[in-house]
């Protein structure tokens, strides 16, 4: 059956990279006393394209990579993308431009994705696009679209590799050897940061040191330092002290542990965008361990299949009308929820009649999935079941009931429409879905130059950052917009590494 990388298998996949012979994981005697232009600490989406734009105009740049090898999130990303005004889409006859991504993402997000920091992403985001493009970036068949599930855009824009975020990894790979070969660009993997070095009068940021695998500490000076490490997600504690929830699953990459939020708060940065969590909503998890890898997902995108089930939460009632919600929707509903959970409810006669729940299997492979994964439950009777899983019984019982005899009138409490069949007839199925999340809310708040700022909006000298860094929120507020998330990541590297990084005389 088809399950996700977990962090043992992206740990596995980590000596793929090309540019491995160009990399180190210890510096020389030199290095470590070399005065750098820029140290970037995090080597992912944009990490690597600003290393690769700093190092063109003239800049000495040293990255510090904790993983092993260079790529990020890049190694478990679909590598979604969005850009308007592209040279791609021209050539296809497609109309667009950065203010129509602008107001879509605004739009989208209801207005509650920061407008500075998506203007400075949409309306450099075709420079990001033709860039990948023009050195041998491909996208997959048919693209660009629209997007579906979350809300599509008003212009076809969003594209994806046939490789995911590896095809855009093979690209910035290739554009990072010959900077690192010219001797502009250090790379150290296997290298923690551990403290941004700060000036205690002016606050201005002067360095950082690090630990490397053996132990051994060391000091790094440098004119800047960006901040490009990623999230927090892979950060069980973090995670719930920022977002106040758990989080049950390990789904992102296991370096994102949040180690650029917390240089960037004890240098006096603060955190903004955790009003904007938001769980995603198909996931069914392998186990009930915490944190837990994803087993696969179920399709409930009603455009692409019509529900035929119920969704229940633990009280045993149904909180969502499940044949017209949108992804944003069904979001927001489980984010109320108890423990942002809730179960897909069915019988054997929807079982044989609708078409399959997980696209990725079969019907067998479905069904001997309920002997076969623990949050797969069936049972001879609705209370039986309700026991199984966790469910409130009473509630669960009248919920089922109410639903069947608004399946045979034709009027449903909810509103809902389609109801083929009531849930009648034993045995009785129920699977758990769990939210889950690839992203964090909350980021480091930055002003237009992506510069950290204090809670006053004063800038902390010399200490940039970008990328997950930044939280979700920012460029996506409370509802998830296509490509936002790649595309920033991979413009503000640019950006920093070709102009907004003054460098030093």
């Amino acid at each position: 059956m088809s399950t996700s990388l977990s962090k043992r298998d992206v740990l596995k996949t980590l000596g793929w990279a090309t540019v491995g012979a160009s990399i180190s994981a210890r510096a020389t005697a030199a290095e470590r006393t070399r005065p750098w232009d820029i140290i970037v600490v995090g080597g992912g989406n944009a990490g690597l394209p600003l290393a690769i734009f700093a190092s063109r105009r003239g800049a000495r740049v040293l990255v510090i990579e904790a993983a092993g090898q260079v790529g990020g999130t890049l190694f478990l990303s679909t590598g979604q993308m969005s850009a308007a005004g592209t040279k791609f889409q021209k050539e296809l006859g497609i109309e667009d431009s950065p203010q129509l991504f602008y107001d879509d993402v605004m739009r989208i997000s209801k207005g509650t994705a920061d407008p500075d920091v998506v203007r400075l992403a949409v309306f450099n985001s075709a420079d990001t696009a033709d860039w990948l493009f023009a050195h041998g970036f491909k996208p997959r068949a048919g693209q660009p679209v629209l997007g579906s599930g979350h809300d599509p855009y008003s212009q076809r824009r969003y594209f994806w590799g046939p490789e995911g975020g590896m095809s855009i990894l093979k690209v910035l790979e290739e554009q990072l050897k010959p900077e690192i070969e010219k001797g502009n660009v250090t790379v150290l993997t296997q290298t923690s940061v551990t403290e941004l070095i700060q000036d205690a009068r002016t606050k201005a940021i002067k360095g950082v040191v690090v630990q490397t695998s053996d132990g051994t500490s060391h000091r790094y000076m440098g004119g800047a330092v960006a901040l490009t490490t990623g999230g927090y997600c892979s950060n069980k504690e973090m995670f719930e002290q920022i977002e106040g929830v758990k989080n049950f699953g390990d789904t992102t990459y296991p370096y994102s542990q949040g180690v650029g939020i917390r240089l960037a708060l004890s240098a006096g940065g603060y955190l903004r965008g955790k009003e904007c969590h938001q769980p995603l909503f198909n996931a069914i998890l392998a186990d009930d361990d915490t944190p837990s890898p994803l087993l696969t997902r179920i399709t409930s995108d009603a455009s692409v299949r019509v529900p035929w089930e119920i969704f229940v939460n633990a009280d045993g009632q149904r909180f969502i009308r499940e044949d017209n919600a949108t992804y944003d929707q069904r979001e927001k509903a489980l984010a109320r929820q108890s423990l942002e959970r809730c179960w897909v409810v069915f019988d054997s006669a929807i079982l044989d009649a609708s078409p399959p729940l997980i696209r990725a299997w079969s019907k067998e492979q479905f069904v001997e999935a309920f002997g076969r994964y623990p949050l797969f439950y069936k049972s001879e009777t609705l209370e039986g079941l309700a026991r199984a899983a966790g469910i409130d019984a009473t509630g669960f019982a009248a919920t089922v009931g109410q639903y069947n005899a608004g399946q045979a009138a034709g009027r449903d409490v909810l509103g809902r429409t389609h109801m083929p069949l009531p849930i009648a007839r034993p045995p009785y199925y129920a699977v758990r879905i769990q939210g889950y999340f690839l992203l964090g809310a909350a980021g480091i708040a930055v002003n237009k130059t992506l510069q950290v700022i204090d809670q006053s909006g004063r800038a902390i000298p010399n200490l940039y950052a970008a990328g997950e860094m930044l939280g979700f929120a920012a460029f996506q507020g409370q509802s998830y917009c296509g490509g936002m998330s790649v595309t920033p990541a991979l413009t503000f590297g640019r950006l920093l590494g070709d102009r907004l990084i003054p460098l030093r005389t």
